[in-house]
């Protein structure tokens, strides 16, 4: 009897030195978890940080805030005369980097080349074949495209732009309202230059030989624009 007592008694003393290390190898994975852990909340924090530098300059040409001066010149095309020059210029005050106001106006020259068939059959002469049509318009601009090309070795930054507004024509034959709606386009050089082309259409009322006519003239010009203040 002492010695299956002696038996029994060892083999306990044996199952509880093995129940231990029993324990211990369940819980050797809990060590990897937690370096898992840490190891996923660094990553994420080096990706908020890059989510914070590329939130801080998303434009390299900034225009909030900023007043656009403009000085352009192109092609006019008329419903009525032929195509000629036209020159103007322009003021932008930028709200936000996608939306602007726009105040500009410019001149041309009602150049009468296509209708001297017209008046030399019916007897009647223009008092000016030549006469000068000024202009003066309000616009919305709105900037849905950003983005940048690479010309030759260096990359350039451009946005595309939508308009539409209201003006005023005063020529020898129409003096009134119209309509304007266009396209455009500029091309960012440094902080404070911008290369603009603009593409427009003007609607309004306008009378020749005694007819009125509803006309759509077009222009596309080309600019010069100055960004005050100089940087972003």
């Amino acid at each position: 009897m002492a010695v299956k007592h002696g038996v029994i008694a060892a083999l306990l003393v044996l199952i509880g030195e093995a129940a231990p290390a029993w324990a211990d190898d369940r819980r050797e994975p809990a060590p990897e978890r937690t370096t898992e852990m840490c190891i996923d909340q660094e990553i994420a924090e080096k990706l908020a940080v890059k989510r914070r530098r590329r939130g801080a300059v998303d434009r390299l040409f900034v225009k909030q805030s900023r007043h656009e001066m403009t000085a352009s010149g192109g092609y006019y095309a008329s419903d009525l005369f032929s195509g000629t020059y036209v020159v103007g210029g322009s003021y932008t005050y930028h709200m936000t980097d996608q939306t602007a106001v726009e105040f500009g106006g410019g001149m041309t020259h009602a150049n009468a080349d296509v209708i001297r068939a017209i008046e030399d059959q019916r007897g009647e002469v223009l008092a000016d074949d030549f006469a000068r049509t000024l202009y003066a318009e309000s616009l919305l601009l709105w900037t849905p495209v950003y983005g940048k090309l690479r010309l030759g070795g260096s990359i350039a930054h451009f946005d595309a732009h939508l308009d539409l507004g209201v003006g005023v024509v005063d020529s020898l034959t129409s003096r009134g309202a119209m309509g304007v709606a266009g396209f455009g386009l500029k091309l960012f050089a440094g902080k404070a230059v911008a290369f603009r082309i603009d593409a427009r259409n003007r609607v309004f009322r306008q009378e020749l030989l005694d007819e009125r006519f509803l006309v759509n003239d077009a222009s596309v010009t080309l600019g010069l624009s100055l960004f005050l203040p100089f940087r972003n």
